[in-house]
């Protein structure tokens, strides 16, 4: 072999050396590959995820037991009291009975006047109740309740101060009721605005 040939193979034999030499720098060089980076996750703990929404507003009260009878619901009649009511007074009983069809209650006087017809004029002041209150009674469907009613004569009152005239029934409101009941009777009474005649009773069982 020739020295331009020796010379080559020496030059090749260089390269491949220095490009092993290089070769093994970039290796050792070369970054690591990257961990995978933990997956986060999308559903929220326990302590962040949000509270279920909760109704501040409190469930209505239902009223419960029997309610006020209203006057559409009460028959009532004004009978003889079987104990009189004396010399110049006449003493009547105010009957009440339930003819709806659900137990109400009466408690309380009613409110009672004179007038002069079924949707007449009042006539005179209206009675005046024993006493305010009272205990609830209640009634069942067909029951009856009672209250006393006394009537003093027009006649023993002054003409002048009484203003006697005819009347033809009572204004009946129930005890609570703004709604009233026409009861027939007739009679005379005092027409005078300030002049009561009549005084009544709370209302009781039977």
């Amino acid at each position: 072999m020739n020295t331009t040939g020796k010379t080559s193979l020496a030059v090749a034999a260089a390269s491949v050396a220095l490009l092993s030499a290089c070769a093994g720098q970039n290796d050792a060089a070369a970054p690591s590959a990257p961990a995978s980076a933990a997956v986060r996750s999308l559903t929220p703990s326990a302590s962040s995820a949000p509270a279920a929404a909760q109704s501040s507003a409190a469930a209505p009260q239902v009223a419960s037991g029997p309610v006020g009878c209203a006057s559409a619901d009460l028959d009532i009649a004004l009978n003889p009291d079987q104990g009189g009511g004396g010399m110049n007074k006449t003493r009547f009983t105010l009957a009440f009975t339930n003819k709806g069809k659900a137990e109400c209650t009466l408690q309380g006087s009613p409110g009672v006047s004179f007038v002069t017809g079924d949707d007449g004029v009042q006539v005179g002041a209206p009675a005046t109740k024993e006493a305010e209150g009272g205990t609830a009674v209640p009634l069942a469907p067909g029951a009856t309740a009672t209250s006393t009613l006394s009537i003093t004569n027009a006649g023993v009152f002054d003409p002048a101060e009484c203003k006697p005239g005819d009347v033809r029934g009572l204004r009946v409101y129930p005890p609570g009721e703004t709604a009233a009941v026409f009861v027939p009777h007739d009679q005379q009474a005092c027409s005078a605005p300030d002049k009561s005649t009549m005084v009544v009773g709370q209302v009781v069982q039977g």
